[in-house]
Formats: C-alpha cells, sequence, structure tokens
C-alpha cells in the first residue's frame, strides 16, 4: 500500500506540473504574452501584438501580479519604442498586496512620422529589489493613403505678366484629420473662346506658368471641408498661375478657360 501511495504522489506532482506549463502556453496563444516569475513579480499583456495605421494609437492591458508575497509599489516601463511615438501607462504606477494583481493600460501614440514595420517593445517593472522578467510585445505600424479630393478656382482673369494665387479647397470625408504630404496643380488644356478659334488665334498650356505649393508638409488638413486659406497658410505660399506676357500676339488667350488638374497624398493623422 505504501508503494502504491508513493507513486501516485509522484504521479500527482507530475500533473500538476504540466496543468501550469500548459495554462502559461495556452495565454500566450490566446493574445498575451506572459512573463515568467522573478522575485516576486509577474508581468502579462495582452494582446501580443498589434496593427495601427501612422498617427492611430496602440493599447495594450498590463496585468501586474505579486507573487511570493510581495509587497510594495510597481512602476511599469517600457523601451523600444519606435521614432515619434510617445507611451504612457494608466496609473503611472500600482500598490501591490501580497498575492494581488492590479491592472495598468499601456498606450503607445504614433504620429505622421513614425517610421512603417514592425518594433518590438520591452514591458518591464521597477520596483525596488523585485524586478520582473520583462514581456516583449509587437507593435506593427502601417502607411495607410486616405482618399480626399482637390478643386480650385482663381475667381478673376488671367492677363499677361499677372501672377494669381490660387487658393485650393480641400475635402476630407474621413473621420479623423489627414496629414498632407503633397500637393501639386497642373494644366491639362486650353479652352479659346469661340471667337478665337473663328480668327485662329492660338493659346496653348506653354502660355501659362505653374508654381506649385511651397509651404512645408506634412499639412495637417481637418475632417470636412477646408482650404489653404482657412488652414491659416499665407498666400505668399499658395500654388500660383502666372500668364506669361511674351512678343507673340496672345489676343488668343483672351478669355481662355483653362483645365486644371489637382493631386496630393494624404495619411492618417
Amino acid at each position: 500500500m505504501r508503494r502504491t501511495t508513493t507513486v501516485a504522489k509522484v504521479l500527482l506532482v507530475g500533473l500538476v506540473v504540466m496543468l501550469v506549463s500548459a495554462d502559461t502556453i495556452v495565454a500566450a496563444s490566446q493574445g498575451g504574452s506572459q512573463g515568467t516569475n522573478a522575485k516576486g513579480i509577474i508581468i502579462q499583456v495582452n494582446p501580443s501584438s498589434r496593427t495601427v495605421d501612422r498617427g492611430d494609437p496602440a493599447s495594450y492591458s498590463v496585468s501586474l501580479t505579486s507573487t511570493n508575497g510581495f509587497n510594495g509599489s510597481v512602476t511599469p516601463t517600457v523601451s523600444g519604442l519606435p521614432a515619434s511615438t510617445t507611451a504612457a501607462f494608466a496609473p503611472t504606477s500600482v500598490a501591490l498586496g501580497a498575492g494581488k494583481t492590479a491592472t495598468v493600460t499601456f498606450t503607445v501614440a504614433t504620429s505622421a512620422t513614425t517610421p512603417d514595420g514592425k518594433a518590438d517593445l520591452t514591458i518591464a517593472t521597477a520596483a525596488g529589489a523585485s524586478q520582473a522578467d520583462a514581456v516583449v510585445v509587437q507593435l506593427y505600424v502601417q502607411w495607410s493613403k486616405k482618399t480626399f479630393s482637390i478643386s480650385g478656382n482663381l475667381g478673376t482673369q488671367l492677363t499677361p505678366g499677372v501672377t494669381v494665387p490660387l487658393n485650393l479647397s480641400i475635402a476630407n470625408p474621413n473621420n479623423k484629420s489627414l496629414a498632407l504630404t503633397s500637393l501639386s496643380v497642373s494644366i491639362t488644356g486650353v479652352t479659346r473662346t469661340q471667337s478665337a478659334v473663328t480668327a485662329a488665334l492660338p493659346c496653348t498650356a506653354s502660355d501659362y506658368v505653374v508654381t506649385n505649393y511651397s509651404g512645408s508638409y506634412p499639412l495637417t488638413d481637418p475632417a470636412g471641408s477646408s482650404s489653404l486659406q482657412s488652414l491659416g497658410v499665407p498666400p505668399a505660399l499658395w500654388p500660383k498661375i502666372a500668364m506669361l506676357d511674351t512678343t507673340v500676339n496672345q489676343d488668343g488667350c483672351k478669355g481662355a478657360t483653362l483645365q486644371l488638374a489637382y493631386s496630393g497624398a494624404g495619411e492618417g493623422n
């Protein structure tokens, strides 16, 4: 009977070890990243990875558990943040009682200039002599182009030697602001008046010069309708269209209509 009891105890101990190991694997496979016990604190982070567009935040739930009777203040820390990001824990520190668990929210704020790709974020603790093994989670940042439209109207006739600034109008249908990284205007055609056509008076895009937007990028554009003027961009930085003053008869350009094409690029901000 003693031998049977001894064998039963050995089997039971082995079963307990297997269950603890399996639980750790399951926690990780369910989206968490599990740290191991080191001097009284266990860190668990959920999920183990986040994917966000540039300019969007990413949040993780960080659980801090006291083991081996640890009792005291714990401050979570992070390293490995990509450029142009900031991070914060809320709350910034917690008081752990023996055997207790506290949860903090870890948020990474990306920006329009955060580089694309994967970053390994190492989450650890500062708790005096009781330090936890660090947990590594992933942050994937991706560039996300957004749809918007550009239009413009000179609002006045061009005459030889005159330059007119073009106040671009921007329609942003997204529910958040955009970081515009390029704006351009080009002349795709010229429609002469009927009298100019009848008199065979020429007028082409070569009679005009386009100077594109010369302001800085990225240009932040809010959701909805806006313009360079409403965004506070000085007219000196707006695109400009000038009619050249040449020695050739330019009567064919009197009353002509220019067809303009607009293009640009923007990212979620």
